[in-house]
């Protein structure tokens, strides 16, 4: 049995996706490395239709999360016009392959992205991400200024950074991290309902457990445990990210090197960001939103936790609509 369809009819979701006419199609991308991406493929209209270049979203979802995040928020369909969204599962998360460099630094997602563009034949899109894939939005409406028609950013402002000088530790950690992954357990759930529970303890990016559970089809895996008494084995779930992600990366950037980036975006950005969200966030805001000067940059706030576009999404979307259908990106940019 698939880990789909086995964590699906283990519970019952209050957003469950089967019995609306807004149903995602799954894709696969391979990658010139032979990696494997896949994603979920959103269209309010046929295939036929299509959407504007401000209404074709790529999706970046958050740190440890995968495609399924997105959901509540899709099933709004971000407004009345025709819109197209691909959720990727990015490497080593969800249903995606895990990289054998063991590299998931964020400009490889954007390398990934880029590909999987180009095999869409999208020559303009616009971006929204989350956490993590807001900070990797923002990398590639830098890196991509002329591509890209709009950014949203839910609960992020930019990667998070260290200072120059704090990279040999920052390093030092990661080594000493990675030995200790070998001899580390896998996470072991016996169901899945256990699995949502231990999600919604995660801190700061923690999530209520029905909402947890959107995440599960594509998080889980099934696993077997034995017993202590060496011959019985029970069988569970555990995740299906990459080990590797739960520890610290090799490298992180700076402050300069994400100003790089950001004082390059051109394109109109919306930041909805969680009153209850990452402590950082209100540090960085200010300073930052200097750094995108070249555009339009409108930020607002709305109660929740920093998942509020899972936990709350009839809320976050009503901020986002009203402001992508005034934008103007009616303009082709030359490549």
């Amino acid at each position: 049995m698939s880990t789909t369809s086995a964590a699906t009819s283990a519970t019952t979701s209050p957003h469950d996706v089967s019995h609306t006419a807004f149903a995602p199609e799954e894709r696969s991308f391979q990658l010139r490395n032979g990696l494997v991406i896949r994603a979920k493929h959103w269209r309010s209209a046929g295939p036929e239709v299509t959407p504007r270049d401000c209404r074709r979203f790529i999706a970046f979802h958050g740190y440890l999360d995968n495609a399924g995040s997105f959901d509540p928020l899709l099933l709004e369909q971000l407004g009345p016009e025709p819109v197209e969204i691909l959720a990727l599962d990015l490497a080593g998360h969800g249903t995606s392959d895990h990289r054998t460099s063991e590299d998931y630094a964020l400009w490889r997602y954007i390398e990934d992205a880029d590909q999987i563009v180009e095999q869409l034949g999208w020559q303009r899109h616009a971006i929204i991400g989350h956490s993590m894939g807001g900070a990797i939005s923002t990398l590639y409406a830098g890196l991509f200024e002329s591509r890209v028609t709009l950014c949203v950013l839910l609960d992020n402002m930019g990667p998070l950074t260290r200072s120059v000088e704090d990279q040999p530790q920052h390093l030092l950690e990661h080594i000493a991290d990675k030995k200790n992954l070998l001899t580390k357990r896998f996470a072991f759930h016996p169901t899945v309902e256990s699995a949502c529970k231990a999600r919604s303890q995660g801190g700061a990016y923690g999530i209520a457990p029905e909402y947890a559970e959107l995440l599960m089809p594509r998080g889980l895996r099934p696993a077997e445990k034995a017993l202590e008494d060496g011959k019985t084995v029970v069988q569970g779930w555990t995740w299906s990210t990459d080990r590797l992600l739960t520890i610290r990366s090799a490298q992180s950037m700076s402050e300069d090197y994400a100003k790089a980036f950001m004082t390059r975006i051109t394109c109109p950005v919306f930041a909805v960001m969680a009153e209850e969200g990452l402590f950082h966030l209100k540090d960085v805001l200010n300073h930052r939103m200097d750094w995108i000067h070249k555009s339009k940059l409108e930020v607002t706030s709305v109660p929740g936790k920093h998942s509020v576009h899972m936990e709350n999404a009839p809320l976050v979307a009503s901020k986002i609509i009203p402001w992508i259908l005034t934008q103007d990106v009616g303009q082709v940019a030359k490549l």
